[in-house]
C-alpha cells in the first residue's frame, strides 16, 4: 500500500508542531515570572540604622541685635548757654566688621586653593577664568589661577578651575562665600 499525500494530514502536523512550541513559550516564561516573583520576595531584609536619640534639629543660636544707634536724649538747657551749641558726638553701639578686614587675603604659595569650575575642555579654561574675574575684579585682584588635570577614567578628563592661594582654610573659605554670593558654586579644596 503506497502512502499519498494528504494535505489534511499536513496542516494537523504544522498545529501540532506550532502548538508544541507555543506550550513550551508559556512554559519557559512562567517558570521565568515564577523565579522573578521569588527573588522579589525572598531578598533578605535590608539592615536598617536607627536615628541616635534626642532632637535631629538644633535650634540655631540667637541673631545679634541690629547695629543701633545711641540716643541722646534732649536735656534741659545747660544753664550756660556755650554749652547748648555744642555737638553730641555720634556713639555707635554694635559696629559692623569692616569689610576691607573681612576680605580673604591671598598668599604666593599657600596649602589651600578654591575651587571654581571642572571642565571637560582644556581650552575653555581661560575663557571661564576671565569671566569669572570680570564678575568680581575686586575680589580676583589677587587671585592666581591654578588649573588641575584630573582624570576621572570612564568619566573622561576634566580640567579643574582653582583660584589660589590661601595660607588657611578660613581664608580660601571667606573666599568662597563672597563666590557664592555671585551664585558661582566654590568649594575649599587642599593642593
Amino acid at each position: 500500500m503506497s502512502r499519498s499525500y494528504d494535505p489534511r494530514m499536513h496542516a494537523y502536523d504544522d498545529k501540532a508542531r506550532h502548538a508544541g512550541v507555543l506550550y513550551v513559550l508559556m512554559i519557559v516564561i512562567a517558570v521565568a515570572f515564577g523565579g522573578f516573583l521569588w527573588q522579589l520576595y525572598s531578598v533578605p531584609e535590608i539592615p536598617r540604622i536607627p536615628a541616635q536619640p534626642g532632637p535631629y534639629k538644633v535650634e540655631p543660636p540667637p541673631e545679634p541685635p541690629q547695629t543701633t544707634q545711641a540716643v541722646v536724649e534732649a536735656a534741659p538747657a545747660p544753664a550756660d548757654p556755650s554749652l547748648a551749641e555744642q555737638e553730641v558726638p555720634f556713639v555707635e553701639l554694635n559696629p559692623q566688621p569692616d569689610p576691607v578686614a573681612a576680605s580673604p587675603r591671598f598668599v604666593a604659595n599657600g596649602p589651600y586653593v578654591a575651587q571654581l569650575a571642572a571642565l571637560q575642555s582644556e581650552a575653555a579654561v581661560s575663557t571661564a577664568w576671565r569671566r569669572l574675574v570680570s564678575r568680581a575684579p575686586d575680589l580676583f585682584a589677587d587671585a592666581h589661577m591654578d588649573v588641575q588635570r584630573a582624570d576621572l577614567g570612564s568619566r573622561g578628563v576634566y580640567h579643574r578651575v582653582r583660584a589660589g592661594y590661601f595660607a588657611d582654610r578660613e581664608n580660601a573659605t571667606r573666599f568662597c562665600d563672597r563666590v557664592r554670593q555671585m551664585g558661582q558654586d566654590c568649594i575649599v579644596a587642599a593642593r
